[in-house]
This record gives structure tokens, sequence and C-alpha cells, in this order.
């Protein structure tokens, strides 16, 4: 009858440690994965092609690539906001991995090195130094 007793503690211990691991495996959204948000914007002077602009969700680990895309007398400047976790941000051809909520900015530049804001690459200063002097 002991022995009975032993493999009766064995199958419990067994279920315990499957109802454990099942439960860490269900935190997220239900199916097991944890998901992210990627916001996505340009500034003006281009576009972001790929995924586009707006808000995405992902699972998390995923690695998603990212496009942007000059207008005419433009050219990529580079990638701004949460940068920590994109591969390359000078590239406009790149990757983000998602392991938290992010937002991202692509930038661009005139070809004759103005913003479009009208600044030079200078920050605005004629002889190239201080604006502000």
């Amino acid at each position: 009858m002991r022995k009975d007793h032993r493999s009766t503690a064995a199958g419990i211990l067994l279920i315990v440690i499957a109802l454990v691991i099942g439960g860490v495996a269900c935190e997220g959204d239900g199916d097991g994965t944890s998901t992210y948000q990627l916001a996505v914007s340009s500034a003006s002077g281009g576009s972001v092609t790929t995924p586009g602009a707006g808000s995405f969700t992902y699972v998390a680990g995923m690695v998603v690539q990212l496009a942007a895309t000059p207008n005419d007398g433009y050219h990529f400047l580079s990638w701004t906001g949460d940068i920590e976790h994109i591969a390359d941000p000078n590239a406009a051809f790149t990757t983000i991995t998602m392991n938290g909520n992010y937002a991202v900015v692509a930038n661009f530049q005139t070809e004759s090195g103005d913003s479009p804001d009208g600044e030079g690459s200078n920050g605005g200063a004629p002889d190239g130094g201080d604006p502000y002097s």
C-alpha cells in the first residue's frame, strides 16, 4: 500500500509542476505570448513605407523591418525616439527588436543640408558658428 502512496504523491507533484509551467506561459494576451506596441511616424520630407505610419502590435522578441523613403529633394537623416533596439538608427532600411512599447520617428533633411524647417545643418548659423551669439 505504501508503494501506491508514493505513486500518487509523484503524480500530484507532476500535475502541480505542469500547472505552474502552464500558468507562467499564460501571461500576456491569453495565448502564451506577450505583445508590444510600435508607434511609427515621420517628420516632413519623407514617409515610413514599412510598416507605415501608425501604431502596430507585435509579439515580444519579433524583429520588425523599418523603411523610410525621402521625398524628392530630401534624404534620410536618422531614426529618433526609442532607438536603443534599432539595429542601425542612421540607416533608412533597418530593423527594430520588439522587447517593449516603442515610438520611433523617421527624420529627413533637404539635399542642400537644410532641415525641413529651413534651418541649415549647422543650426542656422550662416558661418557655422553659434546661431545664438
